[in-house]
């Protein structure tokens, strides 16, 4: 600290030294010239910020829009859809939970598969007959669940018998 203060000392006692000399003009334009072009490109930011959250919303909105099809008997499809996907997704907790092998796995996977294709085929194929396609992919979902409880009920029915084996 002792080497600053003859430093300080030296600037009170020269300030008016210091100030009697001002900047040129040229300076000063180019100083102002940079708060203008600040200014201006708050203004833009604001701008493409408006416009980037516009076209945002829109994008949200027309996907809901695309969400659900023009299709005849959609809602009454999406209802039965909702009831058994609830259900098998109970059902694949609890086949999640047993000792089941991968091979059962792989064939959950290939029924989920197959639904995927009819459902590609009912959103992409205009020329599809719709109501053939949803009463499919319910029927799908029907078998599927069939599918899981079987699954369970063997399961189960083997943990019973090796139980009682291990108990005699």
């Amino acid at each position: 600290m002792n080497e600053q203060d003859p430093l300080e000392a030296f600037i009170r006692d020269n300030r008016s030294s210091f100030d009697d000399l001002k900047a040129p003009e040229r300076v000063w334009a180019r100083i102002d010239k940079k708060d203008t072009q600040r200014i201006n490109l708050w203004k833009w930011s604001a701008v493409a910020a408006s416009a980037l959250l516009l076209v945002a919303v829109g994008y949200i909105f027309g996907i809901k829009a695309q969400a659900q099809p023009d299709i005849a008997g959609w809602d009454e499809y999406m209802e039965a859809e909702n009831y058994y996907q609830s259900r098998i997704d109970n059902k694949m907790k609890e086949i999640r939970t047993l000792p089941v092998s991968e091979e059962v796995m792989n064939d959950i996977q290939v029924l989920d598969e197959v639904y995927e294709q009819l459902r590609k085929q009912l959103m992409e194929d205009p020329n599809a007959n719709t109501q053939l396609l949803l009463s499919a992919m319910i029927r799908h979902q029907q078998q599927k669940l069939d599918v899981m409880e079987k699954i369970l009920n063997r399961v189960d029915k083997y943990q019973k018998s090796e139980s009682n084996n291990h108990e005699m």
